[in-house]
């Protein structure tokens, strides 16, 4: 698991919780929120957010079962052990940020109607940051797994009567 920890195991076995520091979960060393709106001329609001966090912890794990066990000459009594190759957060994953951004104009109308289309960009500048990767010592390890959403693009109206 990413963060040390996984949501389905029992935290009350001391094997798995050894080097989470007592800590289950993510956590970012510095997160940063910044947001904004500004009316632009010809009555046009534009919205903004900036989301900048640093990575979730990594901790590398290994897998030691009762056949490799076996040819150290130890005897596991069960079928598999995960076993942590380094404390929680002395390795992390990439910083993100993320940039979004809302274009709008409302049109009023008699009887206090009004007609508002909107135009909202996220992940303004296309972030392709790594966010999950394969943590089990292997073929596979540090083959990323999940990355960030790409820029999408959403029109919409808000209608008022």
């Amino acid at each position: 698991t990413a963060a040390g920890q996984s949501g389905t195991v029992d935290l009350n076995d001391p094997n798995n919780t050894l080097y989470t520091n007592g800590i289950v979960g993510n956590d970012s060393t510095y997160a940063f929120r910044l947001s904004g709106s500004y009316r632009a001329p010809y009555d046009i609001q534009v919205a903004g957010t900036l989301v900048s966090n640093t990575g979730f912890p990594i901790v590398s794990t290994y897998a030691v079962t009762r056949a490799l066990a076996a040819t150290a000459g130890v005897a596991l009594t069960r079928s598999s052990q995960t076993v942590f190759l380094s404390d929680r957060g002395d390795e992390r994953f990439p910083s993100v940020t993320l940039v979004d951004l809302r274009l709008s104009r409302s049109f009023r109308f008699s009887g206090g109607r009004r007609i508002e289309p909107q135009l909202d960009i996220y992940n303004l500048t296309n972030s392709s940051t790594i966010t999950t990767y394969t943590t089990g010592v292997g073929s596979t390890y540090l083959f990323p797994s999940v990355i960030v959403s790409p820029r999408i693009m959403r029109v919409g109206v808000a209608i008022n009567f």
